[in-house]
């Protein structure tokens, strides 16, 4: 068992910090109204913004309009704005380490702070005349939990207990109709590249046989079943741990 303080795990130092922002006659806030339609018409705090995207009757455009506008105040240099949008999401944070946290014997201060830090590595990654296509709080928490990820599987006691995906047909099913909206959605988040879709696709979904894409590439059989493998490791990753929960049923 760790033997951390509260006050001593980045997490909870984040949201320390969020808090004081948002406390006191001027919290950090948005006014939600002019960002989306049908959110609040005031100045809305961080704290009670992040309960309101989190809440169901929440669209997921309005949800991303909000998310977009702390991204560009994060970005546009102001620090304040860094934790706030760190606060915001940190349910989500929190969720990504504790995925990899009941299999991770290493220190859980450690594995949070490489959340974190790939979480503000993604942020600053992000394209800002972008931010609109792109279902951004899916995108950076998937990148956090990838960066997570990295560390636990270089951790001995953690690969011992992996266990590789053993087929793209073994895998979780897919959240909607058809396997293509997946796709599609995961290369928008940065999940898998279009090439690694484009294999996907034509192998598993049309079922053209990986001799013949090889033919026709130039690229060697095994090599494109390692990058297959790869890649649907990654999707099932992100299917498994939630990160495509958000997106709707068609594609953008």
């Amino acid at each position: 068992m760790d033997n951390h303080s509260a006050a001593s795990m980045p997490f909870d130092a984040a949201d320390a910090a969020f808090r004081l922002l948002c406390a006191g006659p001027q919290p950090l806030a948005l006014h939600a109204a002019e960002i989306a339609a049908g959110l609040p018409d005031r100045p809305v705090p961080l704290d009670e913004l992040r309960v309101l995207l989190l809440h169901p009757a929440t669209g997921a455009g309005a949800r991303n309009a909000v998310w977009a506008e702390l991204v560009r105040r994060a970005r546009a240099g102001g620090p304040a704005w860094m934790v706030g949008l760190a606060g915001v999401a940190m349910p989500g944070l929190r969720r990504a380490a504790g995925s990899l946290a009941a299999a991770y014997r290493g220190d859980s201060a450690d594995l949070q702070a490489e959340v974190l830090t790939g979480f503000l590595a993604a942020v600053r990654a992000l394209d800002l005349d972008d931010l609109e296509a792109v279902p951004l709080a899916s995108r950076l928490c998937w990148a956090a939990w990838r960066a997570g990820q990295q560390m636990a599987y270089a951790n001995a006691d953690w690969a011992a207990r992996r266990q590789d995906l053993s087929g793209w047909r073994d895998g979780p099913e897919l959240p909607w109709g058809h396997p293509d909206f997946v796709l599609a959605a995961a290369v928008r988040m940065g999940i898998l590249t279009r090439a690694q879709a484009e294999l996907i696709g034509r192998n598993r979904l049309e079922g053209v046989r990986l001799s013949q894409i090889a033919a026709e590439t130039g690229i060697s059989h095994s090599a494109l079943c390692n990058r297959r493998k790869r890649a649907e490791k990654a999707i099932a990753d992100a299917i498994r741990n939630g990160f495509l929960a958000d997106l709707s049923r068609r594609p953008a």
